[in-house]
């Protein structure tokens, strides 16, 4: 009695124990995204660049001060002295590097965010491909089961009819073929497997998550995608180099040097005395410089405006394209899920009930047990095409694609 209760507690802890175990493995979408919001060392990187052009944009590029000491020594003593020196860029210079400089950190603000809408994004992508897949294997057995099904009914009819036989061969071949196609399909789940341990940060050799079906994902609205960080990227970047534009023009204009000198007082013959400088740059004596710095500016900034417009036209043209192909493709997927997924069950519901006797009866039986299975295999590969086009959409939205 003893040893049946120790049994019944060893097979009721196990149990517990898997439950646990399932439940650790099982995995939602938020979750998921929430993991590589946190962990991608992607996002890592790029934040640290992000951080290192906010250093770079705070106060104004002024020329560090020189100072200098120097002993003038001979037979009759020495003497110390004392050099202080501070080169000024024109105003306009420094006003114009400064804007510049926050101009790049805001721009680098947009790109982090539009590389992390496009990391979430594709991230979300892979989750539902690897859900899809789960499910194609399921579908692929299922399938299975009904071609084995059929097959123990038209080997029971083959036995005298050459053309019944030649249905069985093509069964039996179709059976074979599905075991490589699922085979196929485990393998590619299991390389998704690993491709969201590299988006989460997780070990690939351990990371076998049972992923939880997402919901439909929304077609974004035109006012979400409206703005989106890629285009902003390009115009902060444009105004850059506007400004860039700007401090190049200015380059014909003269800084100012300032030097303090203190000298002498070390012996009778030298007494101290104090020395103050005021010296400008003449840039203009060597023309060609300022004009070369000004005509390189200007042509970056054009490059930079070309360059926005050429982004924006294939920005809004990639949109349009796929809004859509998004609509096209949801009313498709509802159209398999509200209509003929609906008549092949009932379909397959119904010819349980006959008996194949022939060769054309065989064939409208397999036909119809297999249509089911076959439609949900289609709405599966039409939720890869939407998913994947919607996960380009997010990609421009016009703020971070939150988990």
């Amino acid at each position: 009695m003893f040893g049946k209760f120790k049994c019944l507690l060893g097979i009721s802890l196990t149990l517990i124990s898997l439950n646990s175990l399932a439940a650790e493995l099982s995995l939602t979408l938020k979750e998921f995204l929430k993991n590589v919001s946190e962990n991608n060392l992607s996002i890592k990187s790029e934040q640290a660049t992000l951080e290192a052009s906010q250093a770079k944009s705070i106060g104004i590029n002024l020329p560090p001060p020189m100072l200098a000491l120097s002993q003038m020594r001979d037979a009759r003593g020495s003497a110390n002295n004392l050099e202080i020196s501070q080169t000024i860029p024109f105003p306009s210079k420094l006003s114009n590097d400064h804007s510049a400089r926050k101009f790049e950190a805001k721009a680098q603000t947009a790109s982090f965010s539009a590389f992390k809408s496009e990391i979430l994004a594709n991230a979300r992508q892979i989750y539902v491909f690897t859900w899809l897949n789960q499910e194609r294997v399921k579908f692929l057995r299922e399938r299975k089961d009904i071609i084995q099904q059929h097959l123990k009914l038209s080997r029971a009819s083959a036995r005298s009819d050459s053309f019944l036989k030649i249905h069985v061969l093509k069964a039996e071949s179709d059976l074979d073929l599905l075991d490589n196609e699922i085979l196929e399909t485990e393998q590619m789940t299991r390389e998704n497997q690993i491709r969201l341990a590299e988006f989460s940060r997780k070990d690939p050799a351990t990371y076998l998550p049972t992923l939880l079906e997402p919901p439909l994902s929304p077609i974004p609205t035109l006012s979400e995608i409206s703005n989106p960080m890629q285009l902003e990227t390009k115009r902060l970047g444009v105004e850059s180099l506007k400004a860039r534009e700007t401090e190049a023009k200015a380059s014909w204009f003269p800084d100012i040097n300032l030097r303090y000198r203190e000298a002498g007082g070390g012996t009778v013959q030298m007494e101290k005395y104090n020395e103050v400088m005021i010296g400008i740059t003449l840039p203009f004596v060597y023309f060609w410089e300022p004009h070369a710095a000004s005509k390189s500016a200007s042509a970056e900034r054009y490059k930079g405006e070309v360059e926005f417009s050429k982004e924006q036209l294939r920005i809004d043209s990639r949109k349009a394209t796929l809004l859509s192909k998004v609509e096209s493709l949801k009313k498709e997927i509802l159209q398999i899920n509200e209509k003929l997924l609906p008549r092949a069950e009932k379909r397959m519901h119904l010819i349980r009930n006959i008996a194949p006797r022939d060769m054309e009866s065989l064939q409208d039986h397999r036909d119809s047990m297999e249509a089911f299975p076959v439609l949900k295999l289609k709405a599966l590969e039409l939720r890869v095409q939407f998913e994947a086009a919607i996960a380009e959409l997010a990609s421009f939205t016009s703020t971070e694609v939150s988990p």
